[in-house]
């Protein structure tokens, strides 16, 4: 159960500390079959999704500390796995170093996500009432010409 909630909402130091306290990573993925590279690409997938569903735009630097990446260089590799894994949609500023995240998954759906989203949905209402109350209002201003040139 602990590693299941590692990889549901878990980043890759928790993963690290979740294996220590097993003994080590082979102790603690050997018993369901699991190998500890691939564990830890996918801890550094999940990871980036976590900071992408937390920050418009990420700095390089917080990526590479996050994932601890021996360079900067590397987080591009990591957002393009990210991406093609269809985890994650964004643009890389390499001049400014920065991921701008369009789309991200969100790895935790609680009471604070369900909020968001009713508060997206009531200010997505009222943008499509706007839209047609103006439509509306533009067909109702154009009918009275329309008669009157017949």
């Amino acid at each position: 159960l602990g590693l299941l909630q590692v990889f549901q909402e878990g980043k890759l130091s928790d993963y690290q500390t979740y294996c220590e306290s097993k003994g080590g990573e082979s102790k603690a993925l050997s018993p369901w079959g699991l190998e500890a590279e691939a564990c830890q690409r996918h801890m550094k997938i999940l990871s980036l999704c976590t900071l992408a569903s937390e920050h418009e735009e990420i700095p390089y630097s917080i990526i590479a500390t996050t994932l601890q990446l021996a360079e900067v260089t590397q987080v591009e590799t990591w957002v393009i796995a990210a991406a093609n894994s269809g985890l994650l949609q964004a643009k890389m500023d390499q001049l400014a170093q920065k991921v701008m995240v369009e789309r991200c998954i969100v790895r935790k759906f609680d009471m604070d996500q369900w909020k968001a989203l009713q508060s997206r949905l009531v200010l997505w209402k009222q943008n499509v009432g706007s839209v047609l109350a103006t439509l509306k209002q533009s067909q109702q201003a154009g009918t009275p010409s329309a008669v009157a040139s017949n």
